[in-house]
């Protein structure tokens, strides 16, 4: 009888998602190259994510509220997954967790080889990677980062002309991927 009680316990924790940081909810380690992760993606409705992850102050931490756009973060995986909402929809993702991975395990911790150099009119060697461009946000100092600009297969410019477009971020630490952030509408 309780060996039959415990297996019913695992089988629902597993079906239900209950063993992940949060009772009573799921959140699969997914990593969907550069729109989602678990159950939050750009562009989802704040109240989907709410009901999946909690709301403000159970769950969503807010750091800052600026009409229309609330900045905060959930606690998830020993680590914590910033998120924006811009006028009631995810416009922003920030992560450092290695919980969340892509189909073939690409994630936090993972190398991304830099390839040949390629000639262009502005650089004299620009590393690729499946659309990214190794230091591409230059600002004061390099990002130490691959960034993609859009949605098509290869970067637009990173450059203010490209702002309210959606980047993507991938920062790199000790040659091995440290941070995600991902950005429907990025203005730096």
């Amino acid at each position: 009888m309780r060996r039959t009680l415990v297996l019913a316990l695992l089988a629902s924790f597993a079906v239900t998602g209950i063993a992940s940081s949060s009772p009573g909810r799921s959140d699969p380690p997914v990593l969907v190259p550069w729109h989602k992760i678990g159950d939050i993606a750009l562009g989802e409705s704040k109240a989907h994510v709410e009901r999946e992850y909690g709301s403000e102050g159970h769950g969503y931490h807010v750091l800052d509220r600026v009409s229309g756009i609330i900045q905060g973060y959930y606690r998830l995986h020993g680590s914590r997954v910033y998120v924006t909402f811009e006028d009631g929809r995810v416009n922003e993702l920030d992560f450092t967790t290695r919980y969340y991975r892509t189909k073939s395990g690409f994630g936090v911790g993972s190398i991304i080889p830099f390839g040949p150099c390629h000639r262009t009119a502005t650089s004299r060697c620009e590393h690729r990677w499946h659309g990214f461009i190794w230091n591409a946000w230059r600002k004061e100092k390099p990002c130490q980062c691959w960034v993609k600009v859009g949605l098509a297969a290869q970067s637009l410019h990173a450059g203010v002309a490209n702002f309210l477009k959606p980047w993507f971020f991938i920062y790199i630490r000790r040659g091995r991927v440290s941070e995600f952030y991902f950005a429907q509408k990025f203005v730096d």
